[in-house]
């Protein structure tokens, strides 16, 4: 495994997607606080890793596709699925730089996914190719310097935009939606 793929924690390495990041928890204590925004709607998670807002909105959503681009990661979700006998949720290998054009999705959930300012341009077109089919976008975010461009140019589409605290580490959590 490429190191650029690793997180290292007590000297141990392991894969990104294997941690459940401040702003996962965030994002689903956001959700948990503001159910009307996902109940009996279908939900799409990208780049899900342990996939914890998806298979907490599994419980209220309609259906919830959860996924990510590393097949380590879909099996772990497909386990939890199973494990926890979700109906209405599924996991799929998906890379958010090439959609399926056959993704249907009423909500977008998007957890911690500014990190890289290259993908800046890559994430502000998804963004605005769900926002344009009528989604509602919940993306939480650790407040980054090297971010502060790219959570600028969302400011059109953003109808709420909230500080929350996980491990004293500044999280927003932002709700998009086209006006």
């Amino acid at each position: 495994m490429q190191k650029a793929y690793q997180h290292y924690e007590n000297g141990k390495a392991f894969p990104y997607w294997a941690k459940l990041w401040p702003s996962a928890f965030v994002l689903t204590e956001f959700i948990k606080d503001n159910l009307d925004l996902i109940r009996n709607k279908k939900v799409l998670e990208l780049a899900a890793g342990l996939g914890l807002p998806s298979l907490f909105s599994s419980h209220f959503a309609s259906s919830v596709l959860c996924s990510d681009y590393d097949h380590f990661a879909i099996e772990f979700i497909k386990e939890n699925i199973a494990l926890n006998n979700i109906g209405n949720m599924a996991s799929e290998m998906i890379n958010w730089t090439k959609l399926p054009p056959q993704l249907d999705s009423e909500v977008l959930l998007l957890s911690d996914i500014n990190y890289n300012p290259k993908d800046y341009d890559i994430l502000l077109n998804l963004m605005r190719f769900f926002l344009a089919k009528g989604n509602t976008i919940l993306l939480s975010t650790p407040q980054r310097l090297a971010a502060k461009p790219f959570i600028t140019a969302l400011l059109p589409w953003c109808i709420r935009n909230e500080e929350w605290w996980h491990d004293h580490v500044a999280i927003n959590v932002l709700v998009l939606k086209s006006l």
